[in-house]
């Protein structure tokens, strides 16, 4: 992967930004988005207060995106362990969907932090089913950014009913 802005990235720049309970923006920041990747308009809940968060199918493959502004970072100027985890466990719920076409619930998340999440640096994280059954899901799941891995993590999901109907909030 290019970083965005150095040749071959091909990333597009928008400002994006949360809307705080009033409807005003409450923070803004300019977004480089890697080539491929579309903002998840239909988040809802924690990613859209979180957000923008990107997503891009590779072929079998659900990767999710985001570039972390000053909001996410902790008191040492990285992003915060839990904004890690938290992102990394959508994506990882993301592959249960995507591979499985079932929703599902995060039962136990086991993680790894290998190296910091930087302030304006794009992250990228995904999941791969590894073994599942009618009832679980067993992931693996890994963030990373344009020079090393950020975050590995081992999740397991409680498959959603299939009778179930996925109403997005908006």
């Amino acid at each position: 992967m290019h970083p965005p802005g150095e040749a071959g990235g091909g990333s597009r720049a928008i400002v994006a930004g949360a809307r705080d309970p009033f409807g005003f923006h409450a923070l803004q920041w300019p977004v480089a988005i890697p080539p491929g990747f579309r903002k998840l308009t239909e988040a809802s809940g924690f990613a859209a207060a979180n957000g923008p968060w990107f997503e891009k199918i590779d072929g079998d493959r659900a990767i999710r995106g985001f570039l972390p502004g000053p909001q996410h970072a902790n008191a040492l100027g990285i992003v915060h362990g839990g904004m890690l985890a938290a992102f990394l466990d959508s994506a990882m719920g993301t592959a249960v969907l995507h591979t499985l076409k079932r929703r599902a619930v995060t039962v136990r998340l086991s993680l790894d932090y290998l190296g910091p999440g930087r302030v304006g640096e794009w992250l990228q994280a995904e999941g791969e089913i590894v073994g599942h059954d009618e009832h679980v899901a067993q992931v693996r799941g890994r963030l990373y950014g344009p020079r090393h891995e950020v975050l590995t993590g081992l999740g397991v999901f409680a498959l959603l009913s299939r009778q179930r109907p996925h109403t997005p909030r908006r």
